[in-house]
């Protein structure tokens, strides 16, 4: 069951960029389904978000897949009041209804379990001598990176994650097209050795 939960968790937080408290407050009553049964994300606030009445994200098809996979086999699909993102016990039951959300530091482990499995040869060197693994703020950065890679907007990425400064998209997606400038196109196209 942990497994099952840490999957869903971790592909939500790749389709939607928010934030791993904006995630852990989630409730299965903010879940509603489009037509088509992709499930639609009622966001109350985000960290940027506070006044307007929230957000609502889509998920995708595998996305809403797992996250269906999760809360049928959990349980949790007919108890709107249970954190999407609850305990599983170790008899690997999730807790039907919890009082709090699962913790930073609970939810953080998902990330570091998800690294240990992806196995040995993704070893990283530290970021500023603080990360050696994935951390709850990565699924937010390479979602970022991705959409730059594919020629996204900076304005689209940061409606998708809820950022107010361009310089923050521009800090995580510095590196995409380093090898893509006008200097460097024209030194391998026009100037003359």
């Amino acid at each position: 069951m942990q497994q099952r939960r840490d999957l869903a968790f971790l592909h939500m937080a790749y389709a939607t960029l928010l934030r791993v408290s904006e995630l852990g407050r989630l409730r299965v009553r903010d879940l509603s389904r489009a037509q088509d049964g992709r499930i639609i994300l009622d966001v109350a606030w985000t960290k940027t978000i506070v006044m307007t009445g929230g957000l609502i994200k889509a998920l995708g098809d595998l996305s809403s897949q797992r996250l269906t996979e999760w809360l049928n086999k959990s349980g949790l699909i007919h108890k709107p009041d249970a954190f999407i993102f609850g305990p599983v016990h170790r008899t690997n039951c999730a807790t039907a209804v919890s009082l709090k959300p699962l913790s930073t530091r609970a939810l953080e482990d998902i990330f570091a379990r998800a690294w240990r499995e992806a196995g040995p040869g993704h070893d990283a060197l530290p970021n500023k001598n603080r990360y050696r693994g994935w951390s709850g703020h990565s699924t937010r950065v390479e979602a970022a990176i991705d959409m730059a890679s594919k020629k996204y907007s900076t304005a689209q990425i940061m409606q998708e994650g809820t950022w107010k400064k361009p310089e923050t998209v521009m800090r995580y997606i510095r590196h995409v097209d380093a090898h893509s400038g006008a200097m460097v196109d024209f030194m391998d196209n026009y100037a003359q050795s």
